[in-house]
């Protein structure tokens, strides 16, 4: 477990015409970003910073941290599951030009339950019809929304089978966030939407995904609930924090679901 000290300032800064070296290897979202952003704080203008990272959500991350930050993304390279990121100090952190606000909607879809799922889709689609661009980003929970239908689960030990077992399958075994009465209350609500022509979570899903919505799994979150990425609909990108905030920093409108 990583300890506050990991992510404090070192002492003894090596001379400008060197290079900063990170060991963020072992650490998880948002270590490695905070590790990089603390080393980065100490480096002088035109120093590169190198960091070390096993988390694989870091290949987006970084590319979306020197966006944000300003300061340029030399290289990155992964051997035998170690990610090296080469950067180079351009500007203080905070000290970047603020991108103008786009026609763009970010939602954070944390919420695993069918009529939160139902809102966040629905908001989707809309904004993709007035021709937004549309990021959705699955944390925690909102990633059985995401899930391959049939597709069984990997467990290595007992915990992560335990997990696997309270978890919903996917899209079509989530509950409501009220009124579920055992699973009931989410099939009578089916069961409406049927009625009255209105279309299903799935179907928003896929029509969302067909129409550009560009979909982010936590990568955090996967390895918590021990989710992997080919149980996840195809083409769907992983990324960390970092990768969430460069969208969310343009859009003129962002929701948590």
């Amino acid at each position: 477990m990583p300890q506050l000290e990991d992510f404090q300032r070192a002492n003894g800064q090596p001379a400008a015409n060197e290079p900063v070296r990170v060991d963020a290897k072992g650490s998880q979202c948002p270590g490695p970003i905070m590790s990089l952003a603390n080393a980065m704080r100490d480096a002088q203008i035109g120093q590169k910073v190198i960091i070390e990272v096993t988390d694989s959500g870091f290949k987006k991350d970084a590319v979306s941290w020197s966006a944000v930050t300003g300061n340029t993304m030399e290289s990155l390279t992964e051997q035998d599951g170690v990610i090296t990121a080469s950067f180079t100090k351009n500007v203080e952190l905070g000290s970047a030009i603020v991108p103008e606000k786009e026609d763009q909607l970010t939602i954070v879809v944390f919420s695993g339950e069918m009529d939160k799922g139902l809102a966040a889709f629905n908001i989707a689609l809309g904004a993709l019809a007035m021709g937004m661009k549309v990021e959705l980003f699955f944390t925690f929970w909102g990633l059985s929304l995401i899930r391959k239908k049939g597709k069984k689960a990997s467990a290595k030990t007992i915990r992560e089978a335990m997990v696997n077992q309270v978890l919903p399958k996917d899209d079509n075994s989530l509950p409501m966030s009220r009124e579920n009465m055992l699973g009931l209350g989410a099939s009578m609500m089916k069961r409406i939407m049927k009625d009255k022509n209105v279309p299903s979570l799935d179907f928003m899903i896929h029509l969302a995904k067909f129409n550009g919505a560009k979909f982010i799994a936590c990568k955090m979150s996967m390895d918590i609930l021990n989710i992997t990425a080919d149980e996840l609909l195809d083409g769907i990108e992983v990324g960390g924090v970092a990768t969430m905030i460069e969208y969310a920093r343009k859009s003129n409108v962002n929701f948590f679901i």
